[in-house]
C-alpha cells in the first residue's frame, strides 16, 4: 500500500494487479482480515471502499458523513461483513452490521473507563476487539462492545493477533505477549520495518522490498 494504490503480488514476487481510486485521496489503512472482503480507509475524505481478492471495487463508497461517523479514526472488519468504528467526536465505539445499520454503541469509553483514547489501530480476532490507545495500552472488548481487560504495552503503532498472542515488532525484536498467561517472548530481527506472521512463515519489511523466511 502506497498513498492511492494498492498492489497484489504472487507468492514469487510477480505483480499481478494494482488497485487505485483518484477521487477518494490518499489511502489511510487497509484491512484484509477477510481477503474476499478487504475493507479500504480514506480518512481525509470519510469514505469507505470494499475491494475484493482481485482487487475490484465492490459496490459504491461509503460516506461516514451519511451515517454521523464522519470522526471517526479508526476502522476494521467485524464478523459477519459488519465493521467496527472509533467516533471520536463522542468516544465511542460503533458497529455497523452487513447492512450498514448500527447495532452496537459502547457509549463515551472515557467516561466509563477513565482514560483519553487516541486510538492509532484497531483488529477482531476470535470475537474480540483489540483497540491500541498507544498511551495507555490495549484495550479488549467482545463483539458486544463489553469492556474485557486491556494488555499493558504501550506505544505500538501496529500488532497481530494468532491464538492467544498478540504479536509486534519494536526496538529490533518480534515480541509476542500471551493474552492468557501473561508470559513473553522476543526474536530478533535486525535493519527491518516490521515483521508479520503468517502460516508458517515470518514476513519481513524492509523500505523497498518484503522477504518471506520460514518460521521452522
Amino acid at each position: 500500500i502506497k498513498g492511492e494504490e494498492i498492489k497484489k503480488y504472487s507468492q514469487t514476487g510477480d505483480l499481478l494487479k494494482i488497485f487505485s481510486n483518484k477521487t477518494t485521496g490518499k489511502i489511510t489503512s487497509v484491512d484484509a482480515t477477510n481477503p474476499l472482503r478487504i475493507l479500504v480507509f480514506y480518512k481525509d475524505f470519510a469514505t469507505i471502499l470494499i475491494i475484493d481478492d482481485l482487487l475490484s471495487q465492490n459496490g459504491d463508497p461509503m460516506n461516514l458523513l451519511d451515517y454521523g461517523l464522519e470522526q471517526s479514526d479508526v476502522i476494521c472488519t467485524s464478523f459477519n461483513n459488519g465493521i467496527w468504528f472509533f467516533n471520536r467526536e463522542n468516544m465511542e465505539l460503533v458497529r455497523l452490521d452487513e447492512s450498514f445499520k448500527p447495532v452496537v454503541n459502547t457509549g463515551n469509553l472515557k467516561r466509563l473507563l477513565g482514560a483519553d483514547f487516541k486510538p492509532n489501530f484497531m483488529i477482531e480476532y476470535n470475537g474480540y476487539l483489540y483497540l491500541n490507545n498507544p498511551t495507555e495500552g490495549v484495550y479488549i472488548f467482545d463483539i458486544y462492545g463489553t469492556y474485557f481487560k486491556t494488555i499493558p504495552i504501550k506505544n505500538l503503532q501496529r500488532f497481530q493477533v494468532k491464538d492467544n498472542n498478540m504479536f509486534y515488532y519494536t526496538d529490533g525484536m518480534l515480541k509476542s505477549y500471551n493474552i492468557k498467561d501473561l508470559t513473553q517472548k522476543e526474536l530478533p530481527f535486525k535493519n527491518v520495518t516490521d515483521v508479520r506472521v503468517e502460516k508458517e512463515n515470518y514476513y519481513l519489511y524492509y523500505p523497498d522490498s518484503v522477504a518471506v523466511k520460514s518460521a521452522d
